[in-house]
């Protein structure tokens, strides 16, 4: 499922100091082991950005009254007692341990729990310094739902009510889905549309976009089709068309490109599943490119608590309920297995951008030996048809470093948290709605200073509150950069 972008450490003053798995495996989980393939031909691995995932998918529940194709789910049990009160333990421990976003999902989050119940975890998280999303496919509506709640995520497949009812096997699901979004967006929510791009409809991902913009849909991202789960039992049927072929996934995401072009959403269109930096261009020259988060800020965790790399993932790191999530997403076995890249193997061995890229998807229940392997897309080429990349051409998205010449009056985002809880690792971090920043503990003391202010801030009382410590011109850059972040709100023009 796709994930909000999570950035690295973007220092907002310039001139500051920068400062054991669970005992009954569900659904074939299986402990890690170590994959030996070629590996990198230069000291390099991938590194978590932060002390914890900064974005926690929590599978809630596995049922779902669609039947989806592709859906990488191991299972459809229905939700019980015990698993609600499980559950309600992951969301107890995740807010606990400030992990700053988090995804409900499933299966279908709707389908087995009620509104309040789904309201009141959106409330616990968010309490807790969480910036929730819940993942749904519409079916059932949640009307007036809790203003707290970060974004809906919908997944419309299809343009058309045949297209997407093909897919989730439910005769007027795509009616259904299109109410919702509009009814979210009237209601005042963020909506992101979440298409999954398959060979059958890798020709309709534009229509898909101009529907969602038509909607009012915040921003669209698109997962391309992985075979996992009850979707890798279906892969088999060629009728079904569902994996996309080279050509296929070349044209969706030339339309996936003209519709970045053509339509101006609020946020942004992208690409939820990583794809090799090398597969083409065009994601480069818009800055489109994306690593999935799999070892660097993301994780997927089962209703029964285990902690995995991704939804599609059958390695189990650890169980959140037995551990820490720090202490399991630090463990040197979650090194070990997969971010030092043994591995990967050729072309993406000896790329110059291989800790940043990963090679694409990573998880594939169809790899050869164990499920860890390169995307599939440049799997076995050589190393001469890729496109060449360096460092330098791997464009990073940067605060900008400037200031209106008039002052401003601001208040702090309702998303807006700030955990220290990991400042003795060297972590703290303010969250956003959609994005984790880490900070230094004199930028925390100036958040805070805005958070716990009476009312609106004005930018030349706060630059007066901390020019004996730091310049007028790069407070009022910070001011600027918390703005880009989604930190603050400017409301108005200061004295």
């Amino acid at each position: 499922m796709s994930t909000p972008t999570q950035r690295k450490h973007l220092p907002l003053i310039t001139n500051s100091a920068g400062g054991g798995c669970g005992k009954t495996p569900a659904y074939g989980m299986v402990d890690p082991y170590v994959i030996q393939r070629d590996g990198p031909k230069r000291d390099v691995k991938i590194n978590p950005l932060f002390s914890i995932p900064t974005v926690a998918h929590i599978e809630i529940t596995y049922a779902c009254m669609e039947d989806c194709i592709m859906c990488y789910n191991p299972t459809r049990t229905k939700v019980g007692d015990r698993d609600k009160e499980i559950v309600w333990d992951i969301v107890k421990t995740l807010a606990a341990q400030r992990v700053p976003h988090t995804y409900l999902i499933g299966g279908e989050p709707t389908y087995g729990y009620t509104q309040k119940e789904l309201e009141d975890m959106v409330d616990y998280l968010s309490d807790n310094g969480s910036s929730v999303t819940i993942v749904t496919n519409g079916q059932i509506l949640l009307k007036n739902f809790n203003p707290r709640l970060a974004c809906f995520g919908v997944s419309i497949h299809g343009s058309t009510p045949e297209a997407h009812d093909a897919i989730t096997q439910r005769k007027g699901s795509w009616k259904k889905a299109v109410r919702a979004v509009r009814q979210y967006v009237e209601d005042g929510h963020d909506v992101r549309i979440v298409p999954v791009v398959m060979g059958r409809n890798h020709d309709d991902m534009y229509r898909i976009a101009e529907l969602a913009w038509e909607l009012g849909a915040e921003s669209i991202y698109y997962d391309i089709y992985e075979p996992g789960g009850i979707g890798e039992v279906n892969s088999h049927d060629d009728t079904l068309h569902m994996q996309p072929s080279i050509p296929e996934l070349k044209v969706a995401i030339g339309q996936i490109v003209q519709a970045h072009d053509d339509l101006p959403f609020k946020g942004s269109i992208g690409i939820g599943t990583a794809i090799p930096y090398c597969f083409d261009e065009r994601l480069i020259e818009r800055n489109m490119f994306e690593n999935c988060g799999v070892g660097t800020y993301f994780c997927a965790i089962t209703n029964t608590g285990d902690l995995r790399m991704c939804n599609q993932s059958k390695m189990r790191l650890g169980n959140v309920l037995e551990r820490p999530i720090h202490d399991i997403w630090m463990d040197p076995l979650f090194d070990d297995v997969f971010r030092t890249l043994k591995w990967v193997q050729e072309p993406c061995a000896s790329c110059p951008v291989l800790e940043d890229c990963g090679g694409g998807c990573k998880v594939d229940e169809g790899c050869a030996s164990g499920e860890l392997c390169i995307d599939r897309i440049v799997r076995g080429l050589s190393p001469d048809l890729k496109l060449k990349l360096s460092s330098d051409q791997v464009f990073k998205q940067q605060l900008r470093d400037d200031y209106p010449q008039e002052w401003r009056r601001f208040k702090p985002n309702r998303y807006l948290a700030v955990t220290d809880m990991y400042a003795d690792v060297g972590d703290i971090l303010f969250k956003t709605r959609y994005q984790t920043v880490r900070i230094t503990a004199d930028e925390q003391a100036m958040i805070e200073s805005i958070q716990h202010a009476d009312g609106v801030v004005d930018e030349h009382d706060f630059v007066e509150a901390f020019v004996a410590d730091v310049e007028a011109d790069e407070l009022r850059k910070f001011v600027s950069r918390l703005e880009q972040a989604g930190a603050i709100d400017v409301i108005g023009a200061g004295r």
